[in-house]
């Protein structure tokens, strides 16, 4: 801004015009001073509040010196003053094409350019504006006010690397300022530099150690780092400093489920309850902390007084159906998916609804498949690979399994193919394909696939399970145990190596070892319901340590008391510790969802005979050897000499020789 300019905007009244100069006509000079003549006319009509008067003296200013970048943009102010934006703007770009290396003619095209934010057109202004604001900060850089408004244009088109180059600029000039440390933390962490914006964070706290603000904003950094005792400590101790701050409680109450903190969850959604009784976002999390809880009616309420307020909350519809997982009643779950999947879909957006029905179809697919409705499930799996987008290798291979488990060979070998096809390099496919060709009777093919499998897997954990994992299925538990000595090599403490190793070895009757590879998992996870259960089970069958066996038994039910196959470890503990009561009750309760599980029914035929109840017990051992046994676990021959025995014991059947 030039001296004239900033004198004349400085002066508070301008009690008469000043003299008009002496007359040099035909020179430069001359026509500039005459120009700047009217341009002081107008900044005093300015002053007067007499904008059309203004306008016409600075128009003559220009005609006497068009090159004035000056004149241009003061007119431009005057004209974005009465708004007359487009006329403003035309007159802004004027100055700068005429003096770009003055900050003040970028200035007001920047203002300008954000006036204009609106609209479709909206975005496309912004990035003009922060255009414009860039040339002002190049050509003075200790512009603050400046930085400032370029900053909150990249925070608002999500530009947070320009916001942090931004805000750096600006902490260099005023490094105790607390929101520019606070704006940089909370850029620095949508960009995914996590330990720079806690930095940034921390240096805001040392600045305001009381501010709840900034507490909020690192529990929202390590929530997304997911270090989640971190970010339960810095909302709680926002919570401390401000209570009564619902969106807080909430944040705490969702990091603490994911974290798989039940308890202190739904502390967090009754407190924003107690406040605000019909807060969606409190019943909801309410709804899952129950779920999670295993107080399925408590969860259900929650879920009810939010269909009960809005019946097309699809979210809470899904809330629902999770819950009839978590109970393992599938058959509730598919039907409640159904219903979701024949909803009416209007005014809902396309995409989105791609994406959740792609969902729903997913979950259906594994409800169908825990009913052993295996034709269905494929056909659930199809439709949501049609559904909202490219499909993914495992959506692929999940229905490529479920028309294996169908019996659909060769249809399970098409889809396997064409899935592979896409996904050359999946190892969990190529287990699958190997998988099928063996039940197909191509052994060879399938070893071929497998082998070359185990020479690429270099050490990686994930291909050489799934190795493992078709050895198993093969009954080729030498082999298997070899891939999986090897995947533990690579990561000694991975769980689910641990788990498949200790039952190959198991299946190898190693009973000894296998405890010894469970009770290592055991001390890397000791709330593993599946290793507690394997172990108890493996244990009680053999009458070993059988005290023991049902501790870690009854711990799993406790984690998962819907599981069908801790409910029948259950009832096999008891029966060898002789509470034949318990134990036919535990067992029946298993075979209630799984009433062709041959060896469960194995089991109830065994404690029903301890009770001297025969005939019962024959009808099950014979259910049994009818039964389902993918694993191969029933002892057949002993199954069918306790049928022959307890027909001549009832005389039923013919004598044994």
């Amino acid at each position: 801004m030039t001296t004239l300019t900033a004198v004349l905007l400085a002066a508070q009244v301008v009690t008469a015009p000043p003299a008009p100069p002496p007359s040099r006509p035909g020179t430069d000079a001359g026509a500039r001073a005459d120009a700047y003549y009217h341009f002081s006319l107008g900044l005093q009509a300015r002053f007067s509040g007499d904008g059309a008067a203004a306008l016409e003296e600075y128009r003559r200013a220009q005609k006497l010196d068009p090159r004035s970048a000056e004149v241009r943009v003061e007119t431009a102010r005057l004209l974005r003053d009465m708004g007359r934006i487009d006329e403003a703007l035309v007159e802004a770009q004027e100055a700068v094409r005429l003096d770009p290396g003055e900050a003040s003619g970028f200035l007001t095209l920047g203002q300008l350019h954000q006036l204009k934010a609106e609209g479709k057109d909206a975005e496309s202004e912004i990035k003009q504006a922060a255009s414009a604001y860039e040339e002002v900060v190049r050509l003075e850089p200790a512009d603050g006010s400046t930085l400032l408004a370029l900053a909150g244009i990249y925070g608002q088109l999500a530009q947070h690397k320009d916001a942090i180059r931004i805000w750096g600029l600006y902490l260099a000039l005023d490094p105790g300022s607390f929101d520019a440390h606070v704006k940089l933390g909370g850029h620095l962490l949508a960009a995914g530099e996590t330990d720079k914006a806690a930095a940034a964070l921390k240096t805001a706290l040392e600045l305001q150690p009381g501010s709840a603000r900034t507490y909020v904003a690192l529990g929202d950094i390590y929530a997304k780092a997911a270090q989640s005792d971190q970010a339960v400590l810095n909302y709680r101790k926002a919570l401390d400093l401000d209570p009564a701050n619902i969106r807080v409680r909430l944040a705490l109450g969702e990091i603490l489920s994911r974290a798989r903190r039940p308890k202190e969850a739904l502390a967090e959604a009754d407190a924003v309850l107690k406040a605000d009784p019909k807060n969606r976002f409190a019943l909801d999390l309410r709804g899952r902390a129950l779920r999670d809880l295993r107080d399925f009616d408590g969860a259900r309420k929650a879920v009810d007084q939010l269909l009960g307020e809005d019946a097309s909350d699809l979210k809470a519809a899904y809330l629902k159906v999770t819950i009839a997982e978590a109970k393992r009643d599938f058959a509730t779950a598919a039907t409640l998916l159904e219903e979701i999947l024949a909803r009416k879909r209007t005014g809902e957006d396309p995409e989105e609804t791609a994406g959740n029905d792609r969902v729903f179809l997913i979950h259906l697919g594994f409800a169908y498949q825990q009913q052993s409705r295996f034709a269905d499930a494929a056909q659930a799996f199809a439709r949501a690979a049609e559904t909202g987008g490219e499909p993914d290798a495992a959506l692929l291979g999940y229905r490529a399994e479920a028309l294996f488990l169908a019996k659909d060979l060769d249809a399970a070998l098409t889809a396997i193919r064409a899935a592979r096809g896409k996904f050359p390099d999946e190892a969990d496919l190529a287990s699958l394909e190997a998988t099928i060709l063996r039940a197909k009777g191509d052994q060879a093919a399938a070893l071929v696939i497998i082998e070359g499998l185990a020479r690429k897997s270099d050490g990686n954990v994930k291909v050489l399970g799934e190795v493992a994992d078709f050895y198993r299925r093969a009954q080729r538990y030498p082999d298997a145990e070899a891939a999986l000595r090897k995947a533990r090599e690579a990561d000694p403490k991975n769980l689910a190596v641990l788990f498949q190793l200790g039952a190959v070895i198991e299946r190898q009757k190693r009973l000894d070892d296998a405890d010894a590879v469970f009770r290592q998992a055991l001390q890397i996870e000791p709330e593993s319901a599946p290793i507690l259960n394997y172990l108890g089970y493996m244990n009680a069958d053999r009458n070993v340590r059988v005290d023991e066996a049902i501790r870690f038994i009854e711990k799993a039910v406790a984690l998962d008391p819907e599981n069908n196959a801790y409910l029948d470890s259950l009832g096999w503990a008891q029966f060898r510790l002789g509470r034949v009561e318990e134990a036919e009750r535990n067992v029946r309760k298993s075979l209630l969802k799984q009433d062709k599980n041959a060896v469960v029914l194995d089991h109830l035929g065994d404690i029903l005979k301890a009770q001297g109840r025969i005939a019962e017990a024959l009808e099950f051992w014979q259910r049994a050897l009818r039964g389902e046994d993918e694993e191969g676990e029933l002892d057949r021959a002993r199954v069918e000499r306790k049928v022959t025995d307890a027909q001549v014991a009832l005389q039923v059947g013919p004598p044994r020789p």
